[in-house]
């Protein structure tokens, strides 16, 4: 239904409707329930991330790891040399080197799988007076971690988490106080204290427990051997504060205590360190390639603040990568050799305004970095060089 009315210039007529049509009505909801349905189902899919959804698709790659035939332009492949493993497991790339049988193509992701062994999910049992489960022990893979620690879980990954479990323990003097436990499964003690390193409070409590590890207000954290630990109190209760201690103690004495491929670690001295310092990086250490599982920490000597690192490896590797690393200082800045001290190489070096000082002997690289002063960088190399630093 509509009418008329004169409006505006030329006497135009106006047309307006009185009455919406039942069907137009009808439509219209329809309309705005379909929109409410697609928000609510994208709400929905966005709550639940799914891992597999962008997987790499490895068998895609394989012709990327074939061996490259062409003009002299493109990349040749050589007796010295094989191709490289383009987006496949680490350990597989690994594995693939100079002298060792080359996977063949179908088997690329079989070795990979076989190489993994399947963890098994055996329950969380702490048998301590006081406390008791309040549910199952949950358990998730590398694959799923994020369910449970989402946000965090790509740096988990990126240390080879296998696993972790968890499970909650009731205070019973305390009403409604619980004690939550976590354990990460790494496959290594290096990347087990790669993560913990990444995640220490710097304002943590050392612990008598464990080598790695401090206390916080409502906890502990630690790394025994392959495994770093979590444990945190839901509040400051004295009783529920008891209880994880006391589970904190517990699961230092029952897992396997591991400290393979920790040497670096180990040859970091105590004296002058500086708190929570320590930190492990994996690769590409003072940006070179060539420093691999570096161990480093910070000392207060002389009055300064000197940066310190330490790199195990093979003889030949120490001694490659301690050239290499002048080369790079003496191409992007002024590096000097010094006089060995103890058997050991070193060389000074002023690189972007800072100041490095860094030795190689037998199978051990390491130095002073990023140091403003280089006569007290080089004291301090030169001291615990000759074992007065312990």
């Amino acid at each position: 239904m509509a009418s008329e009315k004169k409006s505006g210039p030329g006497n135009r007529r106006e047309f307006v409707r009185l009455k919406i049509p039942l069907a137009e009505r009808i439509a219209s909801v329809v309309i705005i329930a379909l929109l409410a349905g697609i928000g609510i189902f994208i709400a929905i899919k966005g709550r639940h991330f799914d891992p597999h959804l962008y997987n790499v698709r490895t068998e895609s790659l394989r012709s990327t790891a074939a061996v490259v035939v062409g003009k002299d332009a493109t990349a040749r492949s050589t007796a010295e040399s094989k191709p490289a493993l383009v987006a496949f497991p680490k350990k597989l790339a690994e594995k693939t080197g100079v002298g060792e049988e080359y996977p063949a193509e179908g088997d690329m992701e079989h070795s990979a799988a076989a190489s993994k062994p399947a963890l098994k999910n055996e329950p969380l049992e702490i048998s301590l007076p006081g406390i008791k489960p309040m549910s199952p022990t949950e358990f998730y893979s590398a694959d799923n971690l994020f369910e449970k620690i989402d946000g965090r879980a790509p740096a988990y990954q990126s240390f080879n988490v296998q696993q972790m479990r968890c499970r909650s323990f009731t205070v019973i003097a305390a009403a409604g106080s619980y004690v939550d436990v976590y354990e990460f499964r790494f496959d290594s003690p290096v990347n087990a204290f790669g993560m913990f390193a990444l995640e220490r409070d710097p304002k943590g409590k050392p612990l008598s427990i464990a080598a790695d590890g401090y206390s916080g207000e409502m906890g502990y954290f630690y790394r025994q051997g392959v495994v770093y630990v979590q444990i945190i109190a839901s509040d400051v209760k004295p009783e529920t504060l008891v209880a994880a201690k006391a589970i904190a103690e517990n699961r230092a004495k029952e897992l396997p205590a591991d400290d393979s491929g920790l040497a670096g670690r180990r040859k970091l001295p105590a004296e002058g360190m500086l708190a929570d310092s320590v930190a492990f990086i994996p690769d590409n250490a003072q940006g070179q390639s060539a420093l691999k599982e570096v161990f480093q920490a910070k000392y207060k000597f002389d009055g300064v603040e000197l940066p310190f690192f330490i790199m195990v490896a093979t003889p030949n590797v120490a001694a490659n990568a301690w050239k290499s690393f002048q080369d790079f200082c003496g191409k992007y800045g002024a590096a000097e050799v010094l006089p060995d001290v103890s058997g050991s190489k070193i060389f000074r070096a002023q690189v972007f305004g800072k100041w490095k000082v860094v030795y190689q002997r037998d199978g051990e690289l390491g130095g002073a970095f990023d140091a403003e002063d280089a006569a007290k960088a080089q004291a301090f190399i030169e001291k615990y060089l000759r074992g007065e630093l312990k």
